[in-house]
């Protein structure tokens, strides 16, 4: 998911994702100062404050080259993502600061840039579709509401049902679903906005002849250089003492590409008296009016700026969209979460943290036009490979955002929407994980079958209904192996007594949920091994039981003693038979270990029970 590339010039800082404690706090010796419990929730909630007294001087010059580079990256992205989602340029732009500067204060992890991505944009357009902003702004406020909410619930453990397989299915159906969205702007295509990938691709189909020639040309060459821009990274340097310019020289030429090839075609644009190509057209300049979202939103949107005379009222509006804003609101916190294990060298996410900070940049930003944001994984490895040092980067690219928007957007008219299109394809290809397949068919052919589940429902069906597939089939994979774990039936014989008995281990412990299964398959042993007259569970991987487990399980010794079978517990902890008595059992027939087991046959055990 991530375009990773870290170059030999790195400085110490990039190599893993410090810790952004103070030195006071982790090196102090003594005992530690007594904090409030404002003062120790606002130090967890607000990192800010405990890397903040810890900043060195020399630490800017990296956050500021880091941040300054991810500026030209997030730049060209957030315009081309503002198309994605239907909307002009400017409203990617507007996206692209606020997250920045609220991560600073906010995020837990220093690589992240918090911005538009591929996917929330693919999720506002099929939800509000083309030139309806409000809509887009309406989706990122009520998404900010949902993650504070979860945040303030404290359900960041809501994430650990996410698996690594549905990520990975997703996230490639949302990259497939992309690229086909755009297959028009890279080709000039007069086609019309298809609601689904089937769609799609049969008006592409339909019109084909609607092919630009100017159009295609700029867009597969501006494809193609990013390619090979990609890999610019990888070519030898010169032998010598300017070794470690050209590796640096080469190294910024792969990070600027997107930069690179949009400068490189809007010259062209430019120059060119008449374009055989579209061109991006006007873009808004200055910054945008800080207003609250619209909370009842028009019942159609034309397309072309023009609102419906019916205006939905607050709840008809949430009838409409009401998904939408939930969707958007996993989707961000899914990646996020991601991004953050993933830089974060092994070391533990707070999920909730994480929640906190897109909660409050999506309700804030809203205020200030801005679509749902959430952190781009492209982006945090330029972070990443550029050596910043702490979240105080993103102050820079939050600044050079600004300052485009105040300087730069009439040079924006001649941007070729058909490289912007190329910028976007060649930036949601790095998520489709299709090398994860292989080991993943390895390790569990499960796990495979519930990705390509959850990659088909999100590409054939919607975003939204692909992700809970693929959850729902992870949590019903998990429930169905807590309510029937394998426990297949061993033969033995004691060799203390000589006695055969019939040893049932559970393999994954039990829970309340799974005791009937428990008493079925002890049931069905007791047919089939008729000639066996001694059952032992061991209970190795069940350490804590509930008042349903044990009364079932006092029947069923109870049960088993009526048909003349002596049913034992092995490998007992010692909380086993009190809480055996509590339920009415006495003297249960527990024991610790196989020695115990032994003297508990040859004492209780009648020798006519074996064979």
């Amino acid at each position: 998911m991530k375009d990773t590339f870290a170059p030999d010039i790195e400085t110490e800082s990039s190599t893993t994702n410090d810790s952004l404690e103070p030195e006071s706090d982790q090196h102090q010796k003594g005992p530690k100062p007594k904090r409030s419990f404002v003062g120790k929730f606002l130090r967890r909630r607000i990192p800010i404050i405990k890397w903040l007294p810890n900043y060195k001087k020399n630490w800017l010059i990296n956050d500021a080259i880091a941040g300054i580079t991810v500026g030209l990256t997030v730049v060209p992205q957030s315009m081309g993502f503002a198309a994605l989602a239907g909307l002009t340029p400017e409203y990617g732009l507007y996206s692209s600061y606020i997250g920045c500067f609220l991560y600073i204060l906010l995020g837990s992890c220093r690589q992240v840039t918090v911005g538009p991505v591929s996917l929330l944009s693919l999720l506002v357009f099929q939800t509000c579709g083309t030139d309806f902003p409000q809509c887009a702004i309406w989706i990122g406020f009520w998404s900010g509401v949902i993650q504070l909410l979860m945040a303030g619930l404290q359900l960041g453990v809501i994430v650990s049902f996410i698996s690594e397989p549905v990520t990975v299915g997703f996230t490639a159906g949302a990259a497939i679903t992309t690229i086909s969205a755009q297959i028009k702007n890279l080709l000039g295509m007069t086609v019309a906005n298809g609601s689904g990938i089937v769609s799609i691709w049969k008006e592409l189909f339909r019109h084909y002849d609607t092919v630009t020639t100017g159009d295609a040309v700029m867009g597969i060459a501006s494809f193609l250089a990013l390619l090979f821009l990609k890999r610019v990274k990888d070519f030898k340097a010169p032998e010598g003492r300017r070794n470690q310019f050209w590796k640096k020289f080469f190294w910024y030429v792969t990070v600027a590409r997107n930069a690179l090839i949009v400068v490189t075609t809007t010259i062209v644009a430019f120059i060119w008296t008449d374009p055989p190509f579209q061109l991006t057209g006007n873009v808004q300049s200055g910054l945008p009016s800080v207003a609250p979202p619209r909370f009842s939103l028009p019942a159609e949107n034309y397309g072309n700026g023009t609102d419906s005379a019916e205006i939905l009222d607050f709840w008809e509006t949430w009838q409409k969209y009401s998904t939408a804003p939930l969707v958007a609101a996993i989707i961000a916190i899914l990646q996020n979460v991601a991004i953050s294990k993933a830089f974060g060298s092994g070391q533990s996410v707070d999920a909730t943290q994480e929640m906190l900070t897109l909660g409050v940049t999506n309700l804030f930003g809203s205020f200030f036009s801005a679509i749902p944001s959430c952190g781009s994984f492209s982006r945090s490895a330029v972070n990443d490979a550029s050596g910043v040092r702490t979240p105080m980067g993103g102050l820079f690219t939050g600044i050079l955002v600004l300052l485009s928007l105040a300087f730069l957007t009439p040079s924006f008219y001649y941007i070729p929407k058909a490289s912007l299109a190329a910028v976007i394809i060649s930036a949601v290809m790095t998520m489709i994980e299709y090398q994860a397949l292989i080991p993943m068919w390895r390790i569990s052919r499960f796990d495979v079958i519930t990705c390509v589940i959850t990659f088909v429902g999100s590409v054939f069906l919607g975003m939204e209904y692909g992700i809970v597939i693929g959850v729902g089939i992870s949590v019903a994979a998990l429930l169905i192996q807590t309510l029937r774990p394998p426990m297949g039936p061993e033969l033995k014989v004691d060799i203390e007594t000589g006695l055969k008995y019939l040893l049932v281990k559970p393999e994954g412990g039990l829970k309340f949920p799974s005791i009937d299964h428990l008493r079925t398959q002890v049931n069905k042993v007791t047919y089939r091994y008729s000639h066996v007259r001694i059952i032992v569970i061991d209970m190795e991987r069940w350490t804590s039981w509930d008042y349903t487990a044990i009364n079932s399980l006092v029947a069923l010794v109870r049960g088993m003693k009526k048909i003349e079978i002596s049913l034992i517990f092995l490998n007992c902890s010692d909380q086993w038979p009190k809480a055996f008595e509590a339920a009415g059992l006495k003297n249960p027939p527990c024991c610790k270990n196989s020695g115990q087991l032994s003297e508990f046959l040859a004492s209780t055990t009648k020798p006519r029970l074996s064979v």
